[in-house]
């Protein structure tokens, strides 16, 4: 750390964190005025020039500790087309900090676009197979000397602290909102958001996995209470990274008319979730919708590439 530079100075430096809050935009569509409903988006996509979202969040403060502690690595898990590995690979190009990344995949293709980044960025990559990887999962620890140790995703109390922010923003913009949707992962975005004084608001988690929801959070989160989550469990698509025609043709339409890049692996399946639950009048009119994108554009790529599906990239 440059002398005379405090931790929290040389983060807004080097994070962006003198923004106060990433935009709130209105979106129209002829659905949204038949139905009577607001809705709007928090573009966390656009919170940080490199490191987009809930993953911008999530590290804030473990880049805090990171540096106040005086670690020279962050070690961290992810699979062959993590977000969370390429966040922490630009974080540690950011602060000259050594990253290593456990791939939960012994056959990963090193060249694919999310690895190949990782790597460019400076990231160590060592590929796991399924056991190994947790096996280190549940050890808890890194295992380099003077590492600082970030699970799978990235959600601990630090990401927690970053994502709980995310609510009490959108209130600062908007006090009229009613609901917030989220998709769900790891779930330290939904964990963090609940985690917040605005009881009055009604949470919604889209699982974009197959997943019994409820158990995967309060076994993850055993001190905080999801009994006011509101989960829609119906769009998944059939599992993680898995899609469909119809969630393509939704992701090709909505970027076509916003012009806002979404992927088919979190916001694409959330915001399907968005638009059904609109149509089925399940938002009393009136409602003031906010849908939270976390992000996740560089996974577009990787499913291009996969799939051959010519969607949209920043």
């Amino acid at each position: 750390m440059k002398p005379g530079y405090s931790v929290m100075r040389l983060l807004s430096i080097k994070m962006n964190l003198d923004v106060v809050s990433s935009p709130l935009e209105r979106i129209s569509n002829a659905l949204f005025t038949k139905k009577g409903v607001n809705v709007f988006i928090k573009r966390d996509d656009l919170i940080h020039p490199v490191i987009e979202g809930n993953k911008f969040r999530k590290l804030k403060y473990n880049i805090e500790e990171t540096i106040k502690g005086q670690y020279k690595v962050i070690e961290t898990f992810g699979g062959a087309y993590s977000n969370h590995l390429l966040a922490v690979s630009q974080a540690g190009k950011l602060f000259n900090l050594k990253t290593i990344g456990y791939v939960n995949a012994n056959y990963a293709d090193a060249k694919n676009h999310t690895l190949k980044s990782c790597a460019e960025n400076g990231m160590e990559l060592k590929y796991l197979d399924k056991i190994q990887f947790k096996t280190m999962l549940e050890e808890g620890r890194g295992k380099e000397n003077n590492s600082y140790f970030l699970p799978e995703g990235g959600s601990n109390k630090e990401a927690l602290r970053g994502t709980s922010e995310i609510v009490s923003e959108i209130v600062s913009q908007f006090s009229g909102v009613t609901h917030v949707v989220c998709p769900l992962g790891t779930g330290g975005t939904v964990a963090g958001m609940t985690n917040n004084s605005n009881k009055h608001l009604k949470i919604i988690a889209v699982p974009v996995l197959k997943m019994d929801a409820v158990t995967h959070l309060q076994n993850k989160f055993t001190n905080l209470d999801f009994k006011d989550l509101e989960i829609w469990p119906d769009y998944h698509f059939g599992g993680y990274a898995k899609i469909k025609p119809e969630l393509i043709a939704f992701i090709k339409e909505w970027c076509e008319e916003t012009g806002i890049v979404i992927d088919p692996i979190y916001n694409g399946k959330a915001l399907f979730g968005v638009f059904d639950k609109i149509r089925n009048d399940h938002f009393a009119a009136g409602s003031n919708i906010v849908y939270v994108h976390t992000g996740g554009s560089q996974g577009i790529y990787g499913m291009n590439e996969r799939f051959g599906l010519k969607l949209p990239v920043k």
